[in-house]
């Protein structure tokens, strides 16, 4: 640890190389020590060992600017100008502001962040509300147009499917009859299936399963 003016006298050579040793130890040193360098300069660096803080002089060569502190102990540095967000910055997920986060903080700011039950959402959802499933038929008669899977319609243009074994003379499965028209919101479905009815009786419908989106 020294300290000097950097000013090189003119003198003998066994003083000049003494002076330039002492010139490149405080150098080396960041000038440190308990105190602030007798001479400054404009951007020099000094290590106050007093309190453990590195330190800048300004451009204006008037005053020391804090860059951060060491501990010697634990060999860390901590910048220094960076604030510890308040609970109130740390939980908001839309502040701006930057800063240093203990783990007291991100305790806090995880604790305060709302949990959701999913089997307890999904219970509260209402029939047939947003987020719900039903099997539903699109048409009535055949001229609708076959239905694709991720196509939207109005719920007012479905009709709920009720689940019916059947067995007809030209195919096997198992088809729907329609029990109830005209539906809220908008729907989406899930798969791909024929307008055209199924058997000699226009009461059984191919359907699938419909997620309301709206």
């Amino acid at each position: 640890m020294a300290q000097h003016d950097f000013n090189i006298d003119n003198q003998s050579a066994p003083a000049f190389r003494g002076d330039l040793n002492n010139a490149l130890e405080a150098l080396g040193t960041l000038s440190s020590g308990a105190t602030a360098p007798a001479t400054t300069y404009a951007n020099m660096l000094w290590y106050d060992t007093a309190n453990n803080i590195l330190k800048m002089r300004s451009e204006a060569d008037d005053a020391w600017i804090a860059l951060g502190t060491l501990d010697q102990s634990a060999n860390t540095f901590a910048p220094a100008g960076v604030a510890e967000l308040t609970q109130v910055q740390a939980e908001d997920d839309t502040s701006t502001v930057f800063g240093q986060v203990s783990g007291q903080r991100l305790g806090q700011a995880i604790a305060a962040t709302p949990t959701v039950d999913v089997a307890t959402a999904i219970a509260a959802l209402p029939l047939n509300g947003v987020g719900t499933y039903a099997m539903l038929c699109r048409t009535l008669t055949g001229s609708d147009g076959d239905v694709t899977k991720g196509d939207t319609y109005a719920g007012s243009s479905l009709f709920f499917l009720g689940p019916l074994g059947r067995t007809s003379s030209t195919s096997n499965g198992y088809y729907g009859r329609v029990h109830t028209a005209g539906l809220s919101g908008t729907w989406m479905a899930t798969g791909t299936h024929s307008s055209t009815p199924i058997g000699s009786s226009n009461d059984f419908y191919q359907g699938q399963l419909w997620l309301r989106i709206a």
